[in-house]
């Protein structure tokens, strides 16, 4: 049985990410602000700021005071926790172990068992990293037998193949990277220890003796000399996620960038989940005014983002915004089953043939409205022109075959000259309606005219006598 290869995934500008998403191009200097014992610090800057001279770890103040016009956002620990959990669920397409460590910036996942589906660790770092790009957050990724020489791995980018590597290839790492405590770790410069492999060289039970039993635990577990126990996080089965905009805007184009990086962000953990959508509300946060929701609705559960996009472009483009948006937010009820189709070579399947139909009765509702496309079902009434009603699109129809009578009626029977037709089969009989005030008595009978074409017509005998055109067959 092979050993388990751990890949880790540090998220080093969460905070920053969390705030920033929904900024493309190019931002105005801004900075994520933490406090640490009564002391208000820098704690991430985007590129604007840094190349004014703005650094993580600098006084607030003092960052002011080099920019003047910087813009300051306190860190939101709570929307941190939510967007890790997020990531955790996206991560799922890739790994059924995912753990997230805790008070940590990041997620680790069991990579050796999906090497058949994604290739080697590093392939899959290299994938996981771009796509999470797409959706908005950078990472830095490593990999190695052990989570713990996972984690130490992706500060460095280094991919560790065996065990009996990770002194070798993590020795020369400072010991500030190790997950210990501050007070440990001074301890430990104070003793001249500097880098991993130092630390390694120690005996054990010095080490418990000296500071504390946790220590060599550590370390075991780090070489994978003990067991690494981790709790897998299990994902909800439902999604909302809320992205602030840079500036507030009455453009509905502009919205199309963040909502699809949410988007994005919830087939990525539709399919980690085996799931799918039919609805999702999609909520524009307004100063001073209620909320603009929309609503997408799907004829058939779906995890496909180009479809997703088809519908959410036709709403924007009759949307008409009462103010401003200053964030928006996308939610689903709950998640359903997917039920993935299987393709045939010439895409020759009833469920692919009524795919592009499906498709298209979703753009007409996303631009007509969920009242302008309705679809058709049966009534129990012998009267053809009776025996049906529109009925919404997600309503299962009722429709019994029949195949001697046309798809297609006339919008109201058309007096005919029955010389001027070639019957081919008839009469059928329709009498009925008596308890209605509509009642009828008609024979009916497919008639062929003179270029070809098959028509259904009738004589009436009751409320009026005469021929009538009803039908045309396809």
């Amino acid at each position: 049985m092979n050993e388990a290869l751990w890949l880790a995934v540090r998220l080093p500008h969460l905070a920053l990410d969390c705030h920033i998403r929904a900024h493309q191009g190019s931002a105005d200097p801004l900075a994520i602000t933490d406090t640490s014992r009564g002391r208000e610090f820098i704690l991430d800057c985007n590129a604007a700021a840094r190349s004014v001279g703005v650094k993580p770890g600098m006084p607030v103040a003092a960052a002011c005071a080099i920019v003047t016009d910087l813009d300051c956002v306190t860190r939101d620990l709570n929307n941190e926790k939510q967007a890790l959990e997020r990531i955790a669920a996206w991560c799922y397409q890739y790994s059924h172990q995912v753990c997230l460590p805790p008070d940590r910036s990041g997620l680790v996942l069991e990579a050796g068992a999906s090497e058949l589906l994604f290739g080697k660790a590093d392939a899959l770092a290299s994938r996981i990293t771009s796509e999470l790009s797409r959706i908005g957050y950078s990472a830095i990724t490593g990999s190695a037998p052990t989570l713990e020489a996972a984690w130490l791995a992706a500060s460095e980018a280094l991919h560790i193949n065996h065990r009996k590597e990770i002194r070798s290839q993590l020795g020369a790492l400072p010991l500030v990277h190790l997950e210990l405590e501050p007070g440990t770790l001074s301890a430990m410069e104070n003793m001249g220890l500097r880098q991993l492999h130092e630390l390694l060289r120690l005996p054990r039970k010095s080490l418990a003796r000296r500071f504390s039993p946790a220590l060599p635990a550590y370390l075991d577990r780090l070489l994978g000399l003990q067991p690494d126990p981790q709790r897998h996080y299990q994902p909800a089965e439902k999604f909302s996620a809320q992205l602030e905009l840079p500036a507030e805007t009455r453009l509905s184009t502009a919205l199309i960038f963040p909502i699809r990086r949410l988007l994005e962000e919830l087939c990525g953990v539709l399919r980690g989940s085996d799931a799918a959508v039919q609805e999702i509300t999609i909520r524009l946060g307004h100063e001073g005014h209620s909320d603009t929701v929309i609503k997408l609705g799907l004829q058939s559960p779906t995890q496909e983002m180009d479809r997703l996009m088809l519908v959410l472009r036709e709403r924007l483009d009759r949307l008409k915004l009462p103010k401003a948006v200053r964030d928006v937010l996308v939610q689903t009820p709950g998640f359903l089953k997917f039920m993935p189709g299987q393709q045939r070579l010439f895409h020759d399947a009833p469920g692919e043939r009524l795919a592009g139909v499906t498709q298209l009765a979703e753009r007409l509702q996303a631009r007509l409205g969920g009242d302008a496309v309705r679809g058709i079902t049966g009534i129990e009434d012998h009267r053809p022109e009776y025996s049906w009603r529109t009925r919404p699109l997600g309503e299962k129809g009722n429709c019994a075959a029949l195949p001697h009578r046309p798809a297609w009626l006339m919008p109201r029977p058309r007096r005919c000259d029955i010389r001027q037709y070639e019957i081919i089969s008839g009469p059928e009989r329709i009498e009925s309606g008596w308890w209605d005030g509509r009642d009828c008595r008609r024979d009916y009978f497919i008639v062929r005219d003179g270029s070809g074409c098959r028509l259904w017509v009738f004589r009436e005998y009751k409320p009026r006598a005469g021929w009538f055109l009803h039908g045309i067959f396809s």
